[in-house]
């Protein structure tokens, strides 16, 4: 009796552990055949070729994506994909450009919702006047399109939420980045844009900052030290935020150009989570803190 339990212990034991290394091997296949595909985009020299690749290799990961058999598959190691998940493990967002020859770029990508049956929603970008982005709640229908590199689990208002750091290559003379947040209203419909951005110019419903095409700026999610008022007094105070350099003109002629903004390069400011909301916090003393990766 006791030989036949260790049997059937050790049968199951290898059936599981078959049943892994098939999942793993056919992640792997799956990832070489939509990296192929996905290669095949950057590899053309026109427009038309790339955007025509590009249908292709979006066609077959949505495809893939909305299969059963991939629903616990990651495809986050294909070539040109990035791809951001929440702690949950409820949102996942993939996301990439495709560059075009006058400067500018298309961005495509899916977000995936596990918890709402596996659902796939397309995202591709529309164009969209700047000056009031920053107001505006979208759907993935009217997407301005982005690299997200970062996603920051939130809550407010009793509302889960989604902080999204991304990038835009906006222009052939200036970036942009974003800090945003992606939530599911009572309906269950998927929406960009939430008025928890406590600026320098009044609650926004996501933050933009354009800079000139070739500097660098520094946006990310870090464990920094920042004062706060305590009991009358200022004090530091060790805390995660997001930081970002502060941008000013190349020279004091050019203010309010934003694609002649460069880092001050000793400057930084950032954003604090706060009472459910992201609210603005100014220089910011930025070092390398041995408690940031805990």
């Amino acid at each position: 009796m006791k030989i036949k339990f260790i049997t059937t212990i050790l049968v199951l034991l290898f059936i599981s552990d078959f049943a892994f290394t098939q999942s793993v091997i056919k992640e792997s296949e799956m990832q070489d055949s939509l990296s192929k595909l996905s290669t095949l985009i950057w590899k053309q020299k026109s427009d038309s070729g790339r955007l025509n690749a590009n249908t292709v290799f979006f066609t077959k990961f949505q495809s893939v994506l909305e299969s059963e058999l991939t629903f616990n598959l990651t495809f986050d190691s294909i070539y040109g994909i990035t791809r951001v998940a929440s702690a949950d493990g409820n949102l996942c967002i993939y996301s990439w450009n495709v560059p075009l020859s006058d400067g500018t770029n298309k961005y495509f990508g899916f977000i995936q919702l596990k918890q709402n049956k596996n659902a796939i929603i397309p995202l591709q970008s529309k164009s969209f006047d700047a000056t009031d982005l920053d107001t505006k709640q979208l759907t993935p229908q009217s997407w301005y399109g982005a690299i997200y590199y970062k996603m920051i689990e939130v809550e407010t208002g009793g509302q889960k939420a989604y902080t999204l750091l991304g990038w835009d290559g906006y222009t052939s003379t200036s970036n942009r980045k974003f800090i945003d947040i992606v939530f599911q209203d009572s309906n269950g419909n998927v929406i960009f844009g939430m008025p928890v951005f406590k600026t320098d110019r009044g609650i926004k419903n996501r933050v933009i900052i354009e800079y000139a095409e070739k500097a660098t700026m520094l946006l990310r999610y870090d464990y920094q030290a920042i004062m706060v008022e305590k009991k009358n007094k200022m004090k530091k105070e060790n805390t995660w935020l997001i930081v970002m350099d502060r941008m000013i003109p190349m020279d004091p002629s050019m203010a309010g150009l934003k694609k002649y903004y460069v880092p001050a390069g000793d400057t930084y400011d950032g954003y604090i989570f706060r009472n459910g909301y992201w609210t603005l916090v100014e220089n910011i003393d930025v070092a390398n803190n041995p408690n940031q990766n805990k």
